[in-house]
């Protein structure tokens, strides 16, 4: 950028406008001077200040009316139009959109503001909301704190609300306006985002190979599967006190688009976060989000939704890298990164975007997530020391990283525990297809057979069907596929079934001729401490002696 002016003008040291330059070089990002297609508007201006980032040009010209009540911006809108044009070589695109050239012109004091000066700087405005040149005129009167201003809105969106506060608090001291330079980390290899990844996609493998029933689709896992390797909703977390699945369920994915989608957003998140505010932070920042986003969803969430992803702390990281961005210096890079940040995030939290390739998107995950992060991001921007160039407090986020790391580790090995049951259950008959009554039984016995194989229960059911119809050969039969079924028996049922198969087959068996055998069968049963009316139906026939 040309420099064609230097700094504020001596005779204007202790004027409100050389403070408003001031302010605007510390506080927002202003330089001294402009490009040089602009020097044209030099010569009306006490002080000319301009910002970019990458995008957007912005150009101020202050003019000093309370050391020279005399002094006036003369430039035409026509003129000022065309050097604006010439500079919208320095704006970025947006979506293929050319960026606007913004061009503030602003009078300080010289007293209460004429017709005159009124209608001369009312001219000073753009030609439309669209227009590539946007033109403004403002007129300050610090000594009794008022604005005009023929900006849209009354500039209510361009920064009058801050300049009449600035005009009514104290000035701030000389240390306050002096340019900050924030203390940036080196670049770094983001290895803890590789190894979230990693962790991400190894955790979704064990989903296929240790699925419950066929996948509804390609690599699709089963409901019953998401629900058996920690999947969460309030029935299951609230209610059965399963806690461990506030953890576990942020891990898992309900299928390789989930996947997907959730590993590029978490790539493009943890690449700027990683490098700005650490490892440990970032790691920390990961198992706080997705506790955020689980308990949010565990609210509400319907309690028959079983909820998973990782997105509510990818949108924890999303939400404090976006916060954390400005310490970056201004210019294409933040502004880019500022920008490519919100595609992501603020199209999650729109409920309207509420599924996505056939599958309900968790909204209340990702703003669970979104809020903690935004929450750890502003503390972490609000005590960071300009000199210190990662956050204070790395030891205990590295605490929390690793309890973190330790949690979802204990998590995973309760989920294992109870795989089995959840894989032994998926082959039992659901409590809604349980026959109701005797002839329920008779009617359906065959067929439950046929869909639940491995249920003891289905057996039990068709081998009463042949005892009743004196096939005292196949009610054998039925009885001791049942018995197979040991597994079952002893992890998903009482004893007392068990004791009803055993008792059942002892006594067709005695009724064959083969007592022997009957007590064998029989003998589990007798010696169980606990009275029941097998028991007491074998002991009538000596089958328990």
């Amino acid at each position: 950028m040309g420099v064609v002016m230097d700094a504020v003008r001596r005779e204007g040291a202790t004027s409100f406008a050389a403070y408003l330059a001031r302010f605007y070089v510390a506080k927002k990002g202003y330089a001294i001077g402009t490009v040089p297609e602009a020097a044209g508007l030099a010569d009306s201006c006490d002080t000319i200040l301009t910002c970019t980032d990458g995008y957007a040009l912005k150009i101020v010209c202050i003019i000093d009316r309370e050391t020279n009540p005399d002094r006036r911006f003369e430039v035409p809108r026509s003129h000022i139009e065309l050097i604006g044009e010439q500079c919208l070589q320095y704006t970025g695109k947006v979506n293929g959109a050319t960026m606007p050239v913004d061009i503030r012109v602003i009078e300080i004091g010289g007293g209460v503001l004429s017709q005159t000066d009124r209608d001369r700087l009312s001219a000073l405005k753009g030609r439309g909301l669209y227009a590539k040149v946007q033109i403004s005129g403002w007129h300050l009167d610090p000594s009794i704190s008022s604005l005009w201003t023929n900006a849209r809105f009354g500039g209510l969106l361009s920064g009058a609300t801050g300049l009449r506060k600035l005009m009514r608090m104290p000035r701030a001291p000389e240390e306050e306006l002096q340019p900050v330079s924030m203390a940036l980390p080196p670049p770094v290899t983001p290895w803890t985002t590789y190894a979230l990844l990693a962790i991400l996609a190894g955790v979704f493998v064990a989903e296929q190979l240790f699925g419950i029933g066929p996948a509804t689709g390609p690599l699709k896992p089963t409901i019953m599967t998401l629900v058996a390797m920690g999947g969460e909703n309030s029935n299951l977390v609230v209610k059965a006190g399963e806690w461990h699945r506030v953890l576990s369920a942020p891990l898992l994915h309900g299928d390789a688009i989930h996947l997907l989608m959730n590993g590029v957003a978490l790539y493009l998140g943890g690449s700027v976060l990683e490098r700005l505010i650490g490892r440990a932070w970032f790691a920390a920042l990961f198992v706080m989000g997705a506790i955020g986003g689980s308990l949010m969803s565990l609210a509400i969430n319907p309690p028959n939704v079983i909820s998973v992803g990782a997105s509510g702390a990818i949108m924890a990281l999303l939400a404090a890298a976006s916060i954390c961005s400005y310490r970056m210096p201004l210019g294409p890079e933040r502004t880019t990164i500022q920008m490519n940040l919100a595609r992501m995030l603020v199209p999650a939290l729109i409920p309207l975007a509420s599924s996505a390739h056939g599958q309900q998107v968790d909204f209340a995950a990702h703003f669970g997530g979104a809020l903690t992060g935004g929450l750890v991001g502003l503390g972490l921007w609000r005590f960071w020391p300009a000199s210190h160039p990662l956050p204070r407090f790395g030891r205990i986020a590295a605490a929390v990283a690793v309890a973190g790391l330790c949690a979802f580790s204990f998590s995973f090995t309760l989920v294992a525990r109870s795989h089995h049951a959840y894989a032994l259950g998926s082959q039992l008959i659901p409590s809604d297809q349980l026959p109701k009554t005797v002839a329920d039984e008779r009617a359906q016995a065959k067929g439950l057979v046929a869909r639940y194989p491995h249920d003891p229960r289905a057996h039990m059911v068709l081998a009463g069907a042949y005892i009743e119809a004196k096939d005292y050969k196949l009610a054998e039969q039925e009885l001791r596929m049942g018995l197979d079924e040991s597994d079952i028996l002893k992890t998903m049922f009482a004893p007392e079934l068990e004791w009803q198969l055993r008792a059942t087959l002892a006594q067709l068996i005695a009724n064959r001729g083969d007592a022997s055998e009957a007590k064998a069968v029989a003998q589990p049963v007798c010696v169980a401490q606990k009275a029941s009316p097998m028991k007491e139906a074998l002991e009538k026939v000596r089958l328990c002696e």
